[in-house]
């Protein structure tokens, strides 16, 4: 594959760093192309970088900026990048908070190297990728929770649903493109478009927004574990 994903590594340990790097070395989709020791090395190194990563793995605990303010900040200055978050030490509410935030999976640090393989591929193509436990909290955050706004019929134009339907069938822009007879680069203007509309800060933003306001109804535990 001549074009590789592209993957930074946040992390205080320079070992675990070093691991990760060299578990990913020999995948044939992605590599690492940046490193660094907590979340102030990472943003002075993407702004001084002329090709930024599709993905960031981001451990939680670091010094200086940890990777919650981290992931925060990377949303208002680099929203285009996937964030992945690599912690063994998180609970429900912290979970529903940086999904909120706009993480769009969660890796333990032990995972099993075809997990992360898989993990990181439908996050970059997909937009994301939960296990059945973050799936059963969004479950529940969207049965019990409020939503934050009610859409209206003018909020999204009618192209802006067919590609939220879609998405929200786990197709990646360029089968959506396939799909519409559009260019990848619009259907991207689309959902961008989309996400400043909702407010959402990521694809599973989306999702719960369009299911929150039923603009769709379907299965939420079948669509985000195909």
């Amino acid at each position: 594959m001549n074009n590789k994903y592209t993957i930074a590594l946040v992390d205080d340990e320079a070992l675990f760093r070093k691991g990760m790097e060299m578990l990913l070395q020999d995948c044939d989709f992605c590599e690492v192309i940046l490193e660094a020791e907590h979340g102030v090395a990472l943003l002075d190194a993407l702004k001084d970088k002329e090709s930024l990563p599709d993905l960031i793995l981001l451990d939680l605990q670091m010094p200086v900026l940890d990777g919650v303010d981290t992931l925060k900040l990377l949303q208002r200055d680099f929203p285009d990048i996937k964030v992945v978050i690599l912690t063994s030490h998180y609970n429900s509410s912290m979970i529903l908070n940086l999904v909120e935030e706009g993480a769009s999976a969660f890796l333990p640090k032990n995972v099993d190297p075809d997990e992360l393989l898989e993990t990181i591929k439908n996050v970059i193509e997909k937009g994301f990728h939960y296990n059945a436990y973050i799936v059963q909290l969004l479950r529940e955050r969207m049965l019990f929770g409020k939503p934050k706004k009610k859409a209206t019929l003018d909020e999204l134009t009618k192209r802006e649903k067919e590609i939220l339907m879609l998405i929200c069938d786990q197709h990646t822009n360029k089968e959506i493109a396939e799909k519409l007879f559009i260019s990848s680069r619009t259907v991207e203007g689309h959902r961008n478009k989309m996400l400043e509309k909702t407010q959402s800060k990521n694809t599973v933003g989306l999702i719960i927004y369009a299911i929150e306001n039923g603009l769709i109804s379907v299965n939420m535990n079948n669509m985000l574990n195909k």
